[in-house]
């Protein structure tokens, strides 16, 4: 009989294995391209885009790596419109993928790669801080209130968004802009119900929501 807890353990594994195997196989197809193309002579342009593409690579194999030590939750919000909502803001920036790409001047290009280079390494950090805390979903497993989330409640999609927008460049327009704002608009149902379920989980999240912002200080 398999005791509860390796049960609990597996099961929240195996919800999220189907991003597991996303990652590692998005991991699996950038590291060769990133060898490819530092064994060409290199450009501003050709340096701004290995940059992003390892700084994603790190990303994804951070996330993956918390997918498995992170802390079982405390409390799930229930009902399938959280889990939606999750889902859809998490991943509707992978609709940009199927549009044509598109190569702008040299200043454009650097803008929009220079977005996801800060964006990623920023998503990178603030992952780490939240560590054992991880989850797509809104859950509840710890509570994080300090280094990056001392001033907002959600930098990590702050980072993600800014990642969308500088990613959007390279994509035909106007089409690539609409999937990047249908993924901002996305957020914030997804920021409500992830609100929602720490604040029934941790009494202390209702004084820490009142002095801080929820995405960008001072804006909102």
């Amino acid at each position: 009989m398999i005791p509860p807890a390796v049960k609990a353990r597996l099961y929240d594994l195996g919800a999220a294995s189907p991003l597991i195997v996303w990652y590692a196989m998005a991991v699996a197809g950038l590291v060769p391209r990133i060898g490819s193309e530092l064994a060409q002579p290199m450009s501003l342009r050709l340096f701004l885009q290995v940059t992003a593409e390892i700084v994603t690579v790190v990303f994804l194999g951070v996330q993956m790596l918390l997918f498995f030590i992170r802390r079982l939750p405390l409390a799930k919000e229930e009902g399938w419109l959280p889990r939606l909502c999750a889902i859809v803001g998490a991943n509707l920036p992978l609709a940009l993928l199927a549009l044509p790409r598109v190569q702008h001047g040299l200043a454009l290009t650097a803008v929009g790669y220079v977005l996801v280079i800060a964006g990623t390494a920023g998503a990178v950090i603030i992952a780490l801080w939240l560590g054992r805390g991880f989850s797509i979903l809104p859950q509840a497993r710890r509570l994080v209130t300090d280094g990056p989330y001392r001033r907002i409640r959600h930098p990590l999609y702050l980072a993600e968004q800014l990642v969308t927008f500088g990613s959007m460049w390279q994509f035909q327009q106007p089409w690539s802009a609409l999937i990047a704002l249908a993924s901002f608009a996305a957020q914030f149902p997804r920021m409500h119900f992830e609100e929602h379920i720490l604040a029934r989980t941790f009494p202390e999240y209702r004084a820490y929501c009142a002095r801080t912002w929820r995405l960008v200080p001072g804006l909102y």
